[in-house]
């Protein structure tokens, strides 16, 4: 009869554990191939995006593989083991609220601010994590009645901090996607909106059903769901990287920067100018543009991928000048030689921008 009850028992943590493994095998696949494509770029073995990847998954892992150990009474209770579990579980919070903050940044243009961000979730996220080892340790080792009660209260609590934490980071994220690049003009940018508003609900639905385990009538079995839930969140980050990646690297830039009469290609081209130095079309818009890759040391407005770059292309920014040219005037040489001035102040990377253009550049990839 009692072993017919151990297997009941360990039927969730079974389950539980068996999604684990699976998403271990896709997600560890998909940390791999975007760490090969940033090796491919950077020539950097020592990335911190790819090392908290995989450090979030083999915490889950082994996180999986004790708790499981564990449930089926292989391993004993003690301090050690309990102790343990907790510093696996630190690592797998602050290691992925650093992910979910690493992929905000990228659409942050101030990287103070930016760096701010990091390390206040990360100060916040470790004042969780010291006051759960005060309260959740006394519980499990049974010190009193109290501390149990107080851990069934809190141990709830301390889940809906993490849940708000991921909520409002990607509420974050898609108000600077919508505000710096949709707005501006990059409408390529709404499929990554789209995706990552539907992807919010995936992922804060892991936080609700690992706060509904708590309810079973075995108080340790939703230790097994952390790991399930974790690594779950881990392949959301991935794909959302993913997608990041390919939706930089689509040629469709700059989609509509402006909707006037003329017609504009999708990618930005300079209009071509004659041996004199003037426009074929004078009286039109001429059209430059730059891409600069998005990498440590270039202009502080670019957005950096050194914590994260995603794909062979990396994160690409266009910058586009719009000068409305008159018509060439023919009033002698000095006349000319003031043309022939502008036109090389037009085809600088340095020309000066217009307000909402220079706004536009600081705000876009």
């Amino acid at each position: 009869m009692s072993s017919t009850v151990q297997e009941s028992v360990m039927d969730i943590p079974s389950i539980a554990f068996g999604f684990t493994l699976g998403f271990f095998v896709l997600t560890g696949m998909k940390i791999a191939r975007q760490s090969i494509a940033m090796y491919k770029r950077t020539k950097r073995i020592w990335n911190p995006y790819p090392l908290m990847c995989f450090g979030e998954l083999f915490v889950n892992l082994i996180f999986a593989i004790i708790t499981w150990l564990y449930l089926h009474g292989n391993i004993p209770r003690s301090f050690a083991f309990l102790f343990g579990s907790l510093s696996l579980w630190v690592f797998q919070t602050q290691l992925l609220v650093q992910i979910i903050a690493n992929r905000v940044s990228l659409v942050m243009v101030d990287k103070r601010k930016a760096k701010h961000l990091k390390i206040g979730l990360a100060v916040a996220v470790g004042l969780v994590n010291i006051s759960v080892y005060c309260v959740w340790l006394p519980a499990r080792m049974e010190v009193s009645a109290t501390w149990i009660h107080v851990n069934d209260i809190y141990d709830r609590i301390e889940k809906v901090i993490y849940l708000l934490i991921d909520l409002a980071l990607n509420l974050y994220f898609l108000y600077l996607v919508r505000s710096r690049l949709i707005s501006r003009g990059l409408l390529k940018y709404k499929s990554l909106f789209n995706f990552n508003a539907v992807i919010i609900v995936a992922s804060l639905s892991m936080d609700v059903l690992l706060i509904g385990m708590m309810s079973l009538p075995n108080t340790f079995i939703y230790v097994q769901f952390h790991p399930v839930t974790y690594i779950v969140k881990l392949n959301i980050e991935c794909s959302m990287a993913d997608l990041i990646s390919k939706v930089v690297s689509s040629k469709d830039r700059t989609d509509a920067i402006h909707s006037d009469s003329y017609s504009h290609p999708t990618e930005l081209t300079s209009v071509p100018r004659n041996t004199r130095g003037t426009s074929k079309n004078p009286g039109n818009f001429a059209i430059t543009s730059y891409k600069a890759s998005a990498s440590k040391g270039h202009d502080p407005d670019e957005i950096s991928l050194e914590e994260g770059e995603l794909g062979p292309n990396g994160i690409m920014k266009t910058v586009a000048t719009t000068v409305v040219r008159s018509e060439p005037a023919v009033q002698g040489d000095g006349e000319r030689g003031r043309h022939s001035r502008d036109d090389g102040s037009v085809s600088s990377s340095t020309v000066q921008l217009s307000e909402d253009y220079r706004i536009g550049a600081k705000s876009s990839f």
